[in-house]
């Protein structure tokens, strides 16, 4: 079989279930009590061994394949749970994650060596718990004791007289106990082949596990069956035969009228080998067991309500609606230009409807932020354990959602900033309690709509950033003055953290302490259109505030024009357009400002800035208000020509020195505009 056709759906699904394994062991960790997140567990690691056997990846299969072992173990109260069985678990998501990263880039799954963690486990297994706290029974002997799963048939009183009726035809009641090879790994998939089989010969009037069960894996190595049927014994079992992994067949004709039960068939050994999903394993009687098809049924409708789509395709769909969206105001001109009445008249209903497309367009590029939270509670529990510190992560608003393009790149700025809360912020247990506060530390991630944007928040309530010391280690490092030190009030010293190779850590660390994060953060953030700042208080903690665009495709904008260039302002970062005179420009401390509502704003001189010739200034001058986080300024152009929908694409790597300019948009007639980036106007 080609897998390659499949290589895309193994790897999405891959990750989900990694994500969903990390999930239930971090849920687990706290309350190892809590069986129903065993089975979650056991579910993901089962349906990932599936998978991976399916695909030819055996490395994966073997090591989920003793996960199971373990959690079954666990999940049946024959092993008890304890920190070190978690840590070996931890470890074995970890080689899951890399070995199926190894596949993705075309690399073999066994560059990580598995080896000793599967030793682990099957010691684990077989009741060797290394330095276990709580009391493990031993694997092998329950394993033994469980033999019993595939139990006698019990007849029913209607089984019996679909039976006796079967009787008077000439037909046949066979008992088949079937029992799959000890080195099955898709059990699910062999016991519908059986099921098929059995199907083909005659009716499958009962089966022990339900059907439901053996679709969904909840038996050991063995299965009874009923079936109805003309065939003999003997050709039950060679059909049966012909399928591959089963290790024992034995059936045993039912006589409807004796007293007694059907007689189980021999026991074999066993391995647990269960595997993950395959095809539903069919109807298990024509009337008599239909309820077992029934939850089947009812999933099948929640499948269809979403597809997998691939992220070029929504690119390409994208760019469609921005092209549509251009042209659309190209014919509003040319209506205006030309005053066709009738033109005016159906591009007010093609504006309708290519708005309601464009929404859709943006709602299907919106990704909830729990795709990039997900990943965060493993990785403050792994740093945690590396600290020796107590540290609670409380996620809040992870159902917010971001457009795909922004989503892709925030991971690692919320990385830097979690990291920081926990090296820097959340003190250690003892110096915790000895200033009156909790041991445990608490570090949030919070995520909010506000407007059109979308903030983001780290918080935590820890030691809080000293703007003293941030003041003397930037004297110390050079990158400012005393002199402009002494000038700064607590909040502007505390941004010093985000220049480039600013650090406050005393020694450096794996977690933080290089001068690099907080400048990530800061480049990352602008490049996206947004902003981050933060606020502190001495042993209180910290709150680092990122504010984002929904989307970064299709925006609005203030078209403003100088001389004869045409720009674009994000409507996001205005505060306001005013006229002002030349006379309300002063000068403090030789640099142009405004006085605005009793508040002064410095000027921006789109002229200075473009470094195009001065034109004599008009008597009625343009100013647009703008901010970056409590930062405004006012930039100074000749005309302001509208609100206006704008389409943004990309400069490319030719640009990539322009700082001012986020992007560029094409205009209606044709022409142009560059978007303005008013962060970077604004240092």
């Amino acid at each position: 079989m080609d897998t390659n056709q499949y290589m895309d759906m193994f790897l999405d699904e891959s990750h989900e279930h990694l994500q969903s394994l990390n999930d239930g062991l971090l849920s687990l960790e706290d309350n190892m009590e809590d069986t129903s997140v065993v089975n979650e567990i056991f579910r993901n690691a089962h349906t990932l061994k599936g998978m991976s056997a399916t695909m030819g990846y055996n490395k994966i299969a073997e090591l989920t394949h003793e996960m199971e072992d373990v959690l079954d173990l666990i999940r049946n109260d024959k092993l008890r749970l304890d920190e070190n069985i978690i840590d070996i678990l931890f470890k074995c998501v970890d080689s899951l994650e890399q070995m199926i990263d190894n596949v993705g880039n075309g690399d073999p799954e066994d560059l990580v060596d598995v080896s000793d963690l599967v030793k682990q486990l099957s010691k684990i297994s077989k009741g060797d718990v290394p330095e276990a706290k709580g009391a493990a029974a031993p694997a092998a002997a329950p394993e033994k004791a469980a033999e019993p799963a595939a139990p006698s048939i019990e007849l029913t009183d209607v089984d019996r007289d679909v039976i006796k009726q079967a009787k008077e035809k000439g037909l046949l009641a066979i008992h088949v106990k079937v029992t799959l090879a000890e080195t099955c790994l898709l059990k699910s998939a062999r016991s519908y082949m059986v099921m098929n089989t059995l199907d083909e010969l005659g009716d499958v009037i009962k089966s022990v596990p339900s059907a439901e069960d053996l679709e969904q894996e909840k038996f050991d190595r063995s299965f009874d069956v009923i079936i109805i049927t003309a065939s003999e014994p003997k050709q039950v079992e060679e059909a049966i035969n012909s399928i591959s992994e089963i290790a024992e067949i034995q059936t045993n004709v039912i006589d409807p009228d004796a007293q007694a039960e059907p007689k189980a068939a021999e026991k074999a050994p066993e391995k647990k080998a269960e595997a993950a999903k395959a095809t539903p394993a069919k109807k298990a009687a024509p009337a008599k067991k239909a309820p077992a098809k029934k939850p089947a049924a009812h999933k099948k409708p929640h499948q269809s309500q979403s597809v997998r789509v691939d992220i070029d395709k929504l690119d390409s769909l994208m760019n469609l609606m921005g092209e549509l969206v251009i042209n659309k105001v190209r014919l509003e001109q040319i209506g205006q230009t030309h005053r066709i009445a009738e033109l005016t008249e159906t591009l007010e209903q093609m504006d309708r409807v290519t708005t309601d497309l464009q929404n859709i367009v943006m709602k299907v590029r919106m990704v909830p932020v729990s795709s990039v939270f997900n990943r965060f509670p493993r990785m403050v529990r792994d740093i945690a354990k590396e600290l020796n510190k107590e540290i609670n992560l409380t996620i809040e608003g992870e159902e917010t959602e971001l457009d795909r393009t922004v989503i892709d790149e925030i991971g690692d700025p919320i990385m830097h900033l979690l990291r920081n809360s926990c090296d820097h912020g959340v003190e250690e247990p003892d110096v915790r309690e000895a200033k009156g506060k909790p041991r445990t530390g608490e570090v949030g991630l919070i995520a909010r709509h506000e407007g059109n944007n979308v903030v983001i928040m780290v918080t935590d309530d820890g030691a809080g950033i000293d703007a003293d010391k941030i003041r003397s280690k930037a004297v110390e490092k050079g990158m400012i003055s005393q002199e402009e030190a002494d000038k700064m009030d607590d909040a502007e010293a505390v941004r010093l953290i985000f220049l480039p190779g600013f650090s406050t850590a005393d020694h450096i660390s794996d977690i933080s302490g290089r001068g690099v994060g907080m400048d990530v953060v800061r480049s990352k953030i602008e490049a996206l259109s947004g902003h981050v700042d933060v606020e502190t208080k001495i042993d209180e903690g910290s709150v680092f505030k990122i504010k984002l665009p929904l989307t970064l495709a299709i925006i609005q904008a203030m078209m403003v024009q100088v001389q004869e260039e045409m720009y674009a302002i994000p409507l996001g970062s205005i505060d306001s357009t005013i006229n002002i005179q030349p006379t309300d420009i002063q000068t403090i401390q030789n640099k142009e400002v405004i006085v605005l509502r009793g508040e002064i704003i410095p000027i921006i001189r789109m002229e200075q800035v473009l470094q195009v010739p001065h034109v004599k200034d008009a008597e009625d001058m343009f100013v647009v208000v703008v901010h970056t986080g409590e930062a405004k300024a006012g930039i100074v152009v000749d005309n302001l020509i509208g609100q206006q929908e704008i389409v943004i694409k990309a400069l490319g790597s030719l640009f990539s020195g322009l700082k001012m300019f986020t992007g560029a948009t094409v205009l209606g007639d044709g022409r142009i505009a560059l978007i303005l980036d008013v962060a970077a106007m604004m240092q």
